[in-house]
């Protein structure tokens, strides 16, 4: 059932639609619609028999040291593994919390993260769907950590790094992480390297979201020493593959690519909040690829009607704090858009 907490299950929708994958269009995944980097696409066409036939490096120094001079961190801060949800899975085991405090509505894996690790999940409903982080200071009381996502999924919602950082300084006794796996459409969000010298803190990022590869599952956490070394003893042996590596090092090394993406990117963002109000929606401020949009009817039902159009998105209805009025929309180029927004004139109208 893991699939069910993410958007972006088109092999499913595909098998039950009768057609291929690749027929269908994907509102659900918050991916970048440019497609992945050419030197990613590059790596597997060169690929040679011999690599697959060797155990991958398992201290992978390039992609290591890479990631953490992009970051400005020491080596020992950074872990690599198996996507940003096995990497949140490590970071509770090796934070090892008794409370934490969650804002609702929250990304669907960790209430699920929270369990596993033996965590109990005090939750933080956002009045108006807004994060006040002073808000949250008497909700601390009784919790050892905190988990936060910014930009936050599914809202939207980009929180101030300036005000982050105070925040922890103000708590410095209370474990954090903070999922940053949407942070390449907010330069200058993340909280490294300053937090990295704090005890008890972990930074998730993604390497596939932003480069649209999420076939691969490479992702990266950056921690304070002593919190990384700790999820090091824990990983499992191999967490990243060496296609994953050579593939992630080709995606970080093309800058063009990164300045091309957030061009298109934030024009998309501009162009769809204002088509998606010319059909008198109101979505929800986002500094993420995604949309959080109130409906007049229910989502379920929408979202069902436009599947039929071999359409997909993203219902809210099991979302914990949301319910059935929303949907969250990926931004998608302007063919894309297009597609979905006439059906949703139809169906609205």
């Amino acid at each position: 059932m893991a699939e069910a907490l993410h958007g972006g299950r088109v092999h499913a929708a595909a098998r039950e639609l009768g057609c291929a994958p690749g027929e269908l269009l994907d509102f659900s995944a918050n991916l970048h619609p440019l497609g992945p980097p050419e030197g990613v696409l590059r790596v597997f066409r060169e690929a040679t028999p011999a690599l697959l036939a060797t155990y991958p490096d398992g201290e992978a120094p390039e992609l290591r040291a890479l990631l953490a001079a992009r970051h400005g961190a020491p080596e020992a801060s950074v872990v690599l593994g198996h996507g940003g949800a096995a990497l949140l899975m490590l970071a509770l085991r090796a934070l090892a919390p008794r409370r934490v405090l969650v804002p609702v509505p929250c990304f669907r894996e960790q209430p699920r993260a929270l369990a596993a690790a033996g965590a109990e999940l005090v939750s933080f409903p956002l009045p108006g769907l807004r994060l006040d982080l002073e808000a949250l200071g008497p909700a601390l009381e009784g919790c050892d950590a905190l988990l936060l996502t910014n930009p936050h999924n599914p809202t939207g919602q980009l929180l101030s790094r300036a005000a982050l950082l105070a925040f922890a300084e103000a708590h410095p006794d209370l474990a954090l992480v903070v999922d940053e796996a949407f942070g390449d459409y907010a330069p200058g969000s993340s909280l490294a390297p300053e937090l990295l010298a704090r005890p008890r803190t972990v930074l998730l990022q993604s390497l596939t979201k932003f480069h649209a590869m999420p076939g691969l599952r490479v992702g990266h956490a950056l921690a304070d020493p002593a919190t990384a070394a700790r999820m090091a003893e824990l990983q499992e042996g191999w967490p990243v593959g060496q296609l994953d590596q050579m593939a992630a090092l080709a995606a970080l090394e093309d800058r063009a690519y990164a300045v091309r993406s957030l061009e298109a990117f934030r024009e998309d963002l501009a162009a769809f909040r204002a088509e998606l109000e010319a059909l008198g929606l109101a979505p929800l401020p986002s500094g993420a690829p995604f949309l959080l949009v109130p409906v007049p009817v229910p989502g379920t039902r929408l979202a069902a009607a436009l599947r039929r159009e071999g359409i997909l998105v993203r219902t809210c209805a099991d979302w914990p704090g949301l319910g059935d009025g929303f949907l969250r929309l990926a931004v998608r180029r302007r063919a894309d858009r297009a597609r979905l927004l006439e059906a949703l004139a139809a169906l609205l109208g």
